[in-house]
Order: C-alpha cells, then sequence, then structure tokens
C-alpha cells in the first residue's frame, strides 16, 4: 500500500500549510 502512505503524507503537508495559513 505504497499509494496510502503517500496519500497520508500528502495529506500530512495540507494540513501543515493550513496550519500554517491560520497562523
Amino acid at each position: 500500500p505504497t499509494g496510502t502512505v503517500y496519500d497520508i503524507l500528502r495529506k500530512a503537508e495540507l494540513f501543515k500549510e493550513k496550519e500554517r495559513t491560520l497562523s
């Protein structure tokens, strides 16, 4: 399930970016 890991990493990056924008 490499795709799943990649998806999780992508989601985490998006979440971090969102938090940074909110900050």
